[in-house]
C-alpha cells in the first residue's frame, strides 16, 4: 500500500523555489558567462570614463573661467586684438562650458565693434546654436545678429531677428528697443503696414517705456 505524499510546508516550498532558482541563475551564468563578464567589464569601463570627463569638465571649466578673466579685462579696455586671440583660445579650447559660452558672445561684439560684421554674426549663431544658456545675451545675440544683417541692407531680414529677440525675450530690459528697430527696419524695407503693426504692439506691450512717446510721434507720421 503506498503511504501518502507527505504536505509540504511553506518553508519547504520557499526554500524548494530558492533552490530551483538558484540552479536556474548557475546554469544561466555558466551558459553566458562569456557574455556576462564582457558586459560588466564594459560597464566598469563605461563608470570610469564618465568619472574621468567629470572631473575633466570640472578643471576645464576652472581654467577657462581664469582665462577669461584676463580676456575680459582686455575686451573693456577696448585692446581687441589681444582680446580676439584670448577669447578664440578659450572658445576653441573650452568648448560646451559655460566660460567658453560667454567667450563667444564677447568674441561677437568684439568684432562688431571693429565693423567685421560678417565674423560678429558668426559668433552670434555659435552663441545661440551650442549654447543660449543666459537669456539676455541670447536676446542680444538675436538682435547683433539683425544688426549685421541690417548693415548689409537686408532690412526685411533685419526687421525679422530683432522682432524675434522681443518677443522671444518680452521680459529682458531692451525688448522695446529691439521692437522700435524692427519697425525701423520695416519702414526702411517699405512695409509700412508691419511696421505699423510692430510700433502698435510697443506702445500696447510697453506703456511705461521712455521710447513710447517717440514711437506714438513716428506712427502719426506713417
Amino acid at each position: 500500500m503506498l503511504r501518502p505524499r507527505k504536505k509540504l510546508t511553506r518553508r519547504e516550498i520557499k526554500e524548494d523555489t530558492l533552490v530551483t532558482a538558484y540552479v536556474k541563475t548557475q546554469k544561466f551564468y555558466q551558459s553566458y558567462s562569456k557574455q556576462i563578464n564582457i558586459f560588466i567589464t564594459v560597464l566598469v569601463v563605461i563608470l570610469v570614463v564618465i568619472v574621468i570627463m567629470a572631473v575633466s569638465k570640472r578643471r576645464a571649466e576652472s581654467t577657462a573661467i581664469e582665462s577669461l578673466g584676463m580676456a575680459e579685462h582686455l575686451y573693456f579696455s577696448q585692446k581687441y586684438p589681444t582680446a580676439i586671440e584670448e577669447l578664440k583660445k578659450i572658445v576653441d579650447l573650452y568648448s560646451g562650458t559655460k566660460a567658453a559660452g560667454r567667450a563667444t558672445f564677447l568674441l561677437a561684439n568684439v568684432y562688431f565693434n571693429l565693423g567685421n560684421f560678417n565674423s560678429a554674426e558668426k559668433y552670434f549663431w555659435k552663441y545661440i546654436n551650442e549654447y543660449s544658456d543666459f537669456k539676455i545675451f541670447t536676446a542680444s545675440s538675436w538682435a547683433g545678429i539683425a544688426a549685421c544683417v541690417e548693415s548689409k541692407g537686408k532690412f526685411l531680414d533685419a526687421a525679422e531677428y530683432y522682432r524675434k529677440a522681443a518677443l522671444k525675450f518680452p521680459d529682458v530690459f531692451n525688448a522695446p528697443d529691439y521692437l522700435e528697430n524692427a519697425g525701423r527696419c520695416y519702414e526702411m524695407a517699405g512695409d509700412v503696414e508691419k511696421a505699423k503693426e510692430v510700433y502698435n504692439y510697443l506702445i500696447e506691450k510697453y506703456p511705461s517705456s521712455d521710447i513710447k512717446g517717440s514711437v506714438e510721434f513716428i506712427l502719426k507720421s506713417l
